[in-house]
């Protein structure tokens, strides 16, 4: 349980020298006050950009901002969690996960939803494995705490799972084993559980390194959940359009929607309108008229997915795109 213990706070040993974020660094984030941090790094651990295709295709599949996916996964393998190729060289082994100690079967499922093969506890030292599994965890989370960074990753990190095995090795008074490891812990004042000093250090990771195309719908002002593949932004001829799942479409305009796989259509009715979306085609029927468009429905991670202001307006539904935090509200 020690091990535990200093694995959690060699992570705060190994930081490097802050410098604050740029103003709308954290996407979306709202609840928590940013008051007085100063977060984020001049440059990533090389760790983090040798994987950082890695974490950017599981981001933006996942909606969750690649930077962010890195940050957690470096901080949480920065201690004991290393593995070692053939050639004996070491990576991490991305201890995000627990998985030995509560999520194997979750990571199990995980694997056989996405690939067909339920995955082992040795598959959890393969990073292309891991890495899509943590962003899974990571945007469900996101969803839970609505976009509240700061209270995700304190809830993430210190889930009761760890913390009582703590409490069960060395009792009630499980903050003064710190004690045992301060060689790791020389630069953290941690005072009490869920001091928000830990997730200063948690996103000390974090910096805008790696490109993120992933964006967020909201509709009536609730987050719009999804299970594997999130709103993805696209940019022809240096104009952007936010493309949905299919799924996202009927929970957005509540309306019946058909995948028509061999034909490769996309058919939308709502309300006695009746559409036909026709994929990497600029032609789609409405009501009987052919339409053309600026952006084709595509296949994304094997999803498909149709552009969201063309089919919402369509449709009389109000849109709106925030920058800011790269959200699209719907108003219906």
């Amino acid at each position: 349980m020690k091990k535990i213990i200093a694995s959690i706070l060699t992570a705060a040993a190994l930081t490097i020298p802050v410098s604050a974020f740029a103003s709308g660094a954290i996407p979306d984030h709202n609840g928590t006050s940013m008051e007085g941090f100063e977060i984020g790094t001049a440059k990533l651990n090389s760790a983090v950009k040798s994987y950082s295709s890695l974490f950017k295709k599981a981001g933006d599949q996942y909606g969750v901002d690649p930077n962010l996916l890195a940050a957690i996964c470096m901080q949480e393998s920065s201690g004991r969690n290393l593995s070692y190729r053939d050639d004996g060289s070491e990576y991490p082994a991305w201890g995000i996960m627990q998985i030995e100690y509560s999520l194997g079967k979750a990571f199990a499922d995980f694997g056989e939803d996405t690939t067909g093969v339920r995955w082992t506890l040795q598959d959890r030292l393969d990073e292309t494995k891991a890495v899509p599994f943590a962003a899974y965890l990571i945007s469900k989370s996101l969803v839970s705490y609505d976009c509240d960074y700061m209270k995700m990753i304190q809830s993430y990190n210190f889930g009761q799972t760890v913390l009582d095995r703590i409490i069960d090795a060395v009792g009630d008074n499980w903050l003064e084993e710190r004690v045992n490891a301060a060689k790791y812990a020389d630069n953290w004042t941690y005072e009490k559980y869920g001091d928000a000093q830990y997730i200063e250090h948690v996103l000390q990771y974090y910096h805008n390194d790696i490109e993120y195309i992933g964006a967020k719908v909201r509709i009536n002002g609730e987050l719009l959940e999804f299970d594997n593949q999130y709103p993805l932004l696209e940019t022809v001829d240096g104009e952007t359009y936010t493309l949905i799942p299919i799924r996202g479409v009927s929970e957005a305009l509540d309306a019946d929607v058909e995948w028509d796989g061999k034909n490769q259509t996309v058919e939308i009715s709502k309300d006695g309108r009746d559409m036909t979306l026709f994929i990497d085609s600029n032609t789609a029927i409405l009501d009987g008229e052919e339409i053309e468009l600026e952006m084709s429905a595509k296949i994304k991670n094997d999803r498909t997915m149709v552009p969201l202001r063309f089919v919402m307006e369509a449709f009389d539904v109000d849109v709106e795109w925030d920058q800011e935090t790269r959200t699209v509200e719907i108003t219906k």
